[in-house]
């Protein structure tokens, strides 16, 4: 099971909170052009970046074991940890995404 941070966590460093989707363990939060979806039982991570209605980038991954919520010096950033490394999904100021993984 993964490590989730709170609904008022999200809130907080981004004003909304994640909703539960279709099936009630998987939540969803869109946060300005980023849509991000867990499942914290199947450790299950989906980011997915638009511009306007088309989709830029779309990434599933599974494995997770930890997700943060990271702000600060005019940054807010969601950050995923794998075993192997992790993927960072900066937010603001502008979006940014990364995987570094061994």
């Amino acid at each position: 099971m993964m490590q989730v941070p709170s609904d008022d966590e999200f809130a907080d460093a981004f004003g909304v909170a994640p909703e539960a989707e279709d099936e009630p363990w998987v939540k969803a939060v869109r946060i300005d052009d980023v849509l991000l979806s867990y499942d914290e039982n199947s450790a299950s991570v989906r980011v997915r970046w638009f511009r306007g209605d088309d989709v830029v980038v779309d990434l599933y991954d599974e494995g997770a074991t930890r997700m943060l919520v990271r702000s600060g010096a005019g940054e807010s950033h969601v950050v995923v940890e794998y075993a192997d490394g992790e993927m960072a999904v900066r937010i603001h100021p502008s979006v940014r995404i990364t995987s570094r993984h061994n």
